[in-house]
């Protein structure tokens, strides 16, 4: 299947950066998910502990909508010690020499290197065209590529939300019927006939959106759309803490989110990988909050205590109300090897 996955000349162009740079992977897989996962093509490369610096395995793992993230395996690469986002990219396409570079420190030191990637790979706008254009044929649409080029009157929705299937419909060369038939396979339905007098549509309700979020100084800098792109950002093990500190006015022992986790109906997260679980804040907050040194969630081991900030608390309320009506922005667990 390579050669008709869309993303196919990212996944070569990068197994040649990393094979220049002597360091190619043992394993490289590249695929797209099913229609449960919006059809998304994903890249993972891994590196057992021979390939490495001997201390265990490296694994790199690319999605079309998230970019890139990495763990730290064990000697077993089903063994994952870490897992995290790359916060050394700022783009979903990192350029492929930009790869090579973190895959070499990974490989050969095992940390990354303390640098920023911010430039994207040349060939991106093609992919992204030619995975929209993979959804469309999957969806009983033709490509976009070899439609007509339309008039002025042309207009292309993208539905691109979350983890549901990214679809571009154009109004002015895809029928009604071929649209609706689409977004029915779309939501995994039997694509049915149509009939010709629909009742008219109710005017759709306005979404909460976080550009409406205040930009107000909280405290340090803080404010409710960095509090929202943060709580959006962490794994959601790492959301679920933070929102447990919140309902608890903002502190609580290490034995009380340990218990509470222990044995949650949604997110269990067993007492030992409770600080494991949280670095995804850390990791995040390179990225994303003020230009100074304070930290969202403090961790303080002599008394065992995890503190917020109280100033903090009221806006991280709005942040978790955002996040309930937009679960699409939020980001989900991983897809496992």
């Amino acid at each position: 299947m390579p050669q008709g996955l869309p993303h196919w000349p990212y996944v070569q162009a990068v197994d040649e950066a990393l094979a220049g740079r002597s360091v190619p992977p043992g394993t490289v897989r590249a695929d797209c998910h099913g229609l449960e996962q919006g059809l998304g093509t994903y890249l993972r490369l891994t590196w057992d502990a021979s390939r490495t610096s001997g201390r265990g395995g490296i694994r790199l793992h690319w999605e079309e909508r998230t970019g890139w993230a990495y763990a730290l395996l064990g000697l077993s690469p089903a063994d994952v010690l870490f897992y995290s986002v790359l916060p050394t990219f700022r783009t979903v396409f990192a350029t492929p020499q930009a790869v090579a570079d973190v895959a070499e420190n990974l490989v050969r030191r095992r940390q990354l290197p303390d640098v920023e990637y911010r430039t994207e790979w040349d060939g991106a706008q093609a992919v992204r065209a030619a995975a929209r254009d993979f959804r469309r044929v999957r969806l009983g649409l033709p490509p976009v590529g070899r439609q007509e080029t339309g008039g002025d009157g042309r207009m292309v929705s993208e539905i691109a939300e979350g983890a549901g299937v990214q679809l571009t419909i154009d109004t002015q060369t895809d029928t009604y019927e071929q649209a609706i038939a689409a977004v029915q396979a779309a939501y995994g339905l039997n694509p049915t006939a149509v009939a010709r007098d629909w009742p008219a549509a109710a005017a759709p309700t306005p979404r909460p959106d976080p550009a409406d979020l205040s930009g107000e100084d909280l405290w340090a800098g803080w404010t409710d759309r960095l509090l929202f792109d943060t709580v959006a950002a962490v794994m959601p093990g790492a959301r679920a803490v933070l929102r447990r500190l919140v309902e608890l006015g903002g502190t609580a022992t290490f034995d009380e989110v340990q218990e509470h986790f222990a044995g949650h109906p949604t997110t269990p997260i067993e007492p030992k990988k409770i600080g494991g679980t949280l670095t995804s804040i850390r990791a995040v907050r390179r990225r994303i909050g003020p230009d100074n040194r304070t930290n969202l969630l403090e961790r303080d081991d002599r008394r065992r205590i995890y503190r917020i900030e109280p100033a903090l608390l009221e806006g991280l309320k709005r942040a978790f109300d955002l996040a309930e009506a937009r679960p699409d922005l939020l980001r989900q667990e991983p897809v496992g090897p």
